[in-house]
This record gives C-alpha cells, structure tokens and sequence, in this order.
C-alpha cells in the first residue's frame, strides 16, 4: 500500500516547511533540554539512580525520547531521522564549510561503530550520562559540536551517514520495519533527464534539496541507508516517490549482506541488548556481572572504571566470542567465508535482538509514569528526589501495576514472534548449507532462550 494515497499523509510530506519546521521546533526542544540538565548533579551514586527520574531533562531524553526511536525504527523505519535535529543543524554547517569529501575510513562505517561503542562503554558506563543530567546535557552539547565540525570540515550530510552514535543501529532495524521509501516507477526515473532528486547543484538548498545522501531511489534496495529526510520527493518533477507499507522482514529476505563497520556494530548491540534486559530483574542482573565483576576484583579494578571493565567485557567481548564461535562453526558447516558467516549470523539474530529491545522501551517508558507528577512540578528534580529518598513523598504505582500483565504478555510475545521470524529468515536463506542452518537456528534459539528463561523466571513465576 503506498501511504501517499493518503491526502493528508502526501501533503504533509510535500509542504516546502517539513521537514524543516519540525526541525526547528526540535532544536528549541533541544536546546530546553540541555538547559534543564546543565548544573544538575550530585557526588552520591545511589541519590542519583532517582535524580535521573526525576529531572525533566534526563526522564524525557532516557525515558521517552531514546526508547521511542527504538519502537519507530524497529516498526515503521528511520523516520526519526526524518525530524532530527541534529541532521539540519550538520546541513545549515555543510553549507558554509569546506566540502571536502569523506575518505575511505568514514565511509568504512567503522566510525559509527566505534562512536557507538565509545558512548555505551565510556558515556554510559564510566561517566554515567544517562543518570546525572549534568552530563547528559554536556553529551548533547558535543553530540551537536561534532556535528557541527562535521559540517565544517565535509561535505553534505557527512554526520548522519558516516558518524552518527545510533546511524548503524537505526539502519539494522530499519530491515525489520513495515514501510519503505522507493521509487514509484523505475522507468521514469532512468529516462528522467534533469534527475533533480541526485542533482549536485541541489545538494545545498534548504528545501527541495537532492539526496545528500547520495541515494538515487529507484536503486534503493533496502532501508538502511536511506534518513527519509523526503526532499527527494519535494525535488522530483513527476511525484515518483512513494511511502509503501511492506512485510515484516522483506528487505532481509531480499539478499541484505552486512559490511564489516556493520557487523561489529551489531555484535555491540546484540551484547547491549541482553544487559538492558537482564538488568530489570535483580537476579539475572546478578547472575549477568559476576564473571565481570570476578574479573574485575582480580585485576583490582574499581570505581567508575569498574564499569568500564564490565561494558567492555559484557558489550565486546562475551558477544564476540558468541558471534565467532557460531559464525567459526557456521563456515566450517558452509561455503561461506568467516566475514560474510558472522554477516548472516547477524542478520538471523537481527528479529530477537529489535524484539527485545523494544520491550526494554516499553518496561522503561511505562515503569517512569510515577516519577511524571513531579518532574512536571520540580524540572530540576533535586527536591522531588529527596523527597523520595527520605520517605516523604511515596511514589503512585497504580498505573505501573496495572499495565504489568500486560507487558508479561507483551514480553513473551515478542520473544516466541521474533524467535519465529528469524527461524523463518533462516530456513529461507537459500545459499546456506543445511548444516549452516542447523548451525545459526542453535545460535538463534540460544540467543532468544536467554531472554525467554528470564521474563519466565521474573514475571511469571
């Protein structure tokens, strides 16, 4: 079904301010956040595992904001890139600075890996941005800096396709999602002779531009690398573009093969998203840093290295020895090298992993309701904290409790669904060796049993 069939859905897409004045608003939003998160902090780590709550800032970027580009991507596709702000503050630079071209390291993608990995590792588990608001709003700041410099230095969109935190993770999930942006008729788009939507001396306008990205749709053959900033449909001069829904999953079973930059990325995630699990329950969560935490007391590693230690050991190393064991025992099954074994290791991986994550989105958004009344009355969050932590102000869970059957049900089904999709990917790979299948189907129901056993042992039992 093409979406632009749907008036008010195509208009919206071809009005010369979007996605620019939803980017405007947004990067006012942006700049409020920041503001409510700067000079907010504290030197006691358990006062701030409830300051992260109960600052507006930091509740609406970890709570809301981060958890709901998960459930966008893993559903509909990047469509967050669609409005981000960040992607018109980089293009508004791109335009004033040197335009020179990305060399064969951005385009590699290993630069967004390794963004990604320093922002988990050291961001999160070493400096703590997502609970002291202060630095959350310091990482906002850089994050926009970079993409600032970026736009200085490169040209076009040079930070959304080549360094961007989240560019890999978005794209990966984008394969799962129900809707695509393509070309209505190919035909007309080869035999189109101003090719407006590609055009260079479009590349810098502010409305009407061409592909920054350097995507002449009716070549687009997957989600991943395409932001859905639409001005390729502003530009087109015979309203070919469309916004289809499509089946779950089609764009892995079309034949997607992961570069290297990708593949590591997704070993990181496939890491990340165990711990963002298993670290609702207390005993898996106990269960999931002993070995770090071993690790750790023998080398004498403590404080906020501490975590440190444990984001590279649970985040790299366990989920590569994982991917390299099964990928190792997969090509030794095969006719596939190591590189493109782990590649499609990764992809029947891909369904559980997005599943999981966007019920780690869900247990988060839903289980912050209680902490909104005061955040809403106390942005700064330092009294309403507290508060909390001294007795006087009780928390209302009414709602939390009542949705929690819920998301008991919800939780088992993603996992039996994603487990079924990425079996079906699997059986469906059609250059693979039965061996090979027997292979990732053992790596795939190991993966998503690990998260079955848990929500079992948490919520039901």
């Amino acid at each position: 079904m093409d979406l632009f069939k749907i008036q008010l859905i195509k208009t919206l897409y071809k009005n010369r301010l979007f996605p620019i004045a939803a980017q405007a608003v947004l990067i006012l939003f942006l700049g409020a956040i920041v503001y409510g998160g700067l000079g907010v902090s504290s030197d006691d780590a358990d006062f701030l595992l409830t300051l992260r709550n109960t600052n507006l800032s930091n509740l609406l970027v970890w709570s809301y904001w981060w958890p709901i580009i998960i459930i966008i991507a893993v559903l509909f596709g990047r469509h967050w890139c669609t409005v981000c702000p960040v992607e018109a503050v980089t293009s508004i630079a791109s335009k004033l600075g040197l335009k020179k071209k990305p060399g064969k390291l951005l385009k590699s993608g290993w630069v967004i890996t390794f963004f990604f990995a320093i922002v988990l590792v050291f961001g999160v588990h070493t400096f703590a941005i997502h609970r002291v608001p202060e630095r959350m709003a310091v990482y906002l700041i850089v994050l926009v800096g970079l993409s600032v410099l970026a736009g200085l230095i490169w040209e076009k969109r040079t930070f959304c396709t080549y360094i961007c935190p989240v560019g890999h993770l978005l794209g990966l999930y984008s394969l799962l999602s129900m809707t695509e942006w393509r070309a209505r008729w190919p035909a007309v788009c080869k035999n189109c002779v101003s090719k407006a939507c590609i055009a260079k001396k479009r590349h810098y306008l502010i409305t009407e531009r061409s592909c920054t990205s350097e995507l002449f749709p009716p070549k687009i053959k997957d989600n991943r690398q395409c932001i859905l900033c639409s001005q390729c449909l502003s530009s087109c001069p015979w309203d070919n573009l469309s916004m289809r829904l499509k089946k779950p999953l089609s764009d892995l079973h079309a034949g997607v093969t992961l570069k290297a930059a990708e593949i590591g990325f997704a070993t990181i995630a496939c890491g990340f998203v165990v711990y963002e699990i298993f670290v609702e329950w207390k005993v898996t969560k106990s269960m999931l840093k002993a070995a770090p935490n071993a690790v750790c007391s023998a080398l004498g590693i403590e404080g906020a290295w501490k975590g440190t230690a444990t984001a590279l050991i649970l985040f790299v190393i366990f989920p590569s020895l994982f991917m390299l064991v099964f990928a190792a025992m997969r090509k030794a099954a095969g006719r596939e090298s190591l590189l493109s074994s782990t590649g499609s290791l990764a992809l029947a991986l891909l369904p559980v992993m997005g599943a999981m994550h966007v019920y780690k989105a869900l247990l988060k958004t839903t289980s912050r309701i209680p902490y909104w009344k005061g955040a809403l009355t106390d942005p700064e969050g330092i009294e309403t904290a507290s508060a909390i932590k001294s007795g006087s102000s009780v928390l209302d869970t009414s709602v939390t409790s009542a949705v929690s059957p819920y998301l008991t049900a919800a939780g088992m089904l993603l996992v039996l669904a994603s487990t079924a999709l990425s079996m079906g990917y699997v059986a469906r790979k059609q250059e693979t060796t039965p061996a090979a299948k027997a292979v990732t189907s053992i790596a795939v129901i190991l993966y998503a049993g690990i998260f079955a056993a848990c929500l079992i042992a948490w919520r039901i039992l």
